[in-house]
């Protein structure tokens, strides 16, 4: 017979091209696939695989089912996740994928207010770069993203919210050179290396086209590239306070760091950069009770950030402006 088991097995097959890893993952014997995939040839007529030395290949054949199996597979996904949207957020499940700034500032945080109130709830949170997060909501391969929304806003299929907009400073370890100059300007800026994750085209644009030591420009999509380009800039703070680094991160990042003395913020006051990010989701593709729920909790997380990000501004941004005066 052919069953959608038995097609699963195939998929594995293909993806892995050995009876061995895909056994493994499949959490099934060798023997038990080899008998699966079998019946499948011979439910079928046709065979679906070339066996090599070196593992083995869909057939002409097998790259047919293969196609209809990945549509077989969707559906079936699709339809669980229909099924769990209606059964709510007491036996739901969510896929979230989200870019390195909010995960340092909301994700975590958010996920953890949402399961303290429906514990039975399973979330998947991915972290990938945010135009990575773009596509996976566009794959459906994430229920909902959270990132920079500039790279989506020329894209109908896409729906978008702005939920976190934080200054972004400069920052360095104490006791480093450029905290000699009177007036520290840009062109003073680019004479050291920066570190931050990849800065979109919308604030990439206010940059010269040479950046010295600070990073590049990427040609393709307009990005900003850093000389230390952070895919987690949680530990950036542990990062500059031992090179002569110059960071771009809200303060909250290096709270720590800063309450110690360790780094301080760079008083360049007129070099305005701003963090944004926001709720991606599909326009074709309701929103189910669990993703609600925890876009409620990344709101009211984001105002008590911006609070306090408020407060670490007049503590050590504006104190230090104050102190070369």
């Amino acid at each position: 017979m052919i069953t959608p088991l038995r097609l699963r097995h195939a998929a594995s097959l293909a993806e892995h091209g050995s009876f061995r890893r895909a056994a493994v993952t499949l959490r099934i014997s060798q023997p038990a696939l080899s008998k699966s995939v079998q019946a499948l040839e011979g439910a079928l007529g046709v065979k679906l695989f070339e066996r090599r030395r070196d593992g083995v290949i869909p057939t002409e054949f097998g790259k047919l089912v293969l196609e209809h199996t990945r549509n077989l597979v969707h559906a079936e996904s699709e339809l669980l996740r229909q099924i769990q949207l209606v059964a709510g957020l007491e036996a739901g499940a969510l896929n979230i994928a989200f870019g390195p700034l909010p995960g340092a500032m909301s994700v975590y945080p958010a996920a953890g207010a949402l399961l303290a109130r429906h514990p039975n709830l399973r979330l998947s949170l991915q972290s990938i770069s945010w135009r990575e997060v773009i596509q996976a909501v566009i794959e459906k391969k994430a229920d909902l993203g959270i990132a920079e929304i500039s790279g989506a806003s020329h894209d109908d299929s896409l729906k978008t919210e702005l939920i976190g907009e934080h200054r972004v400073h400069f920052l360095c370890r104490a006791g480093h050179p450029i905290l000699r100059e009177s007036r520290i300007t840009l062109a003073q800026l680019i004479r050291y290396p920066w570190t931050s994750t990849r800065l979109p085209l919308r604030m990439a644009e206010t940059f010269p086209p040479a950046m010295g030591r600070a990073g590049a420009i990427d040609k393709l999509t307009g990005d900003f590239v850093p000389a230390v380009d952070l895919w987690s800039p949680a530990s950036i703070g542990e990062l500059i306070e031992q090179s002569e680094v110059l960071a771009l991160a809200p303060l909250s990042i290096v709270e720590r760091q800063l309450a110690s003395g360790r780094v301080v913020v760079v008083p360049s006051g007129a070099i305005d950069l701003r963090g944004r990010y926001g709720f991606l989701y599909l326009r074709s593709r309701p929103l189910s009770p669990a993703a609600q729920a925890y876009m409620a909790e990344i709101r009211a997380h984001e105002k008590l950030v911006a609070r306090h990000e408020s407060l670490l501004a007049t503590n050590y941004a504006q104190a230090r402006r104050s102190s070369r005066r």
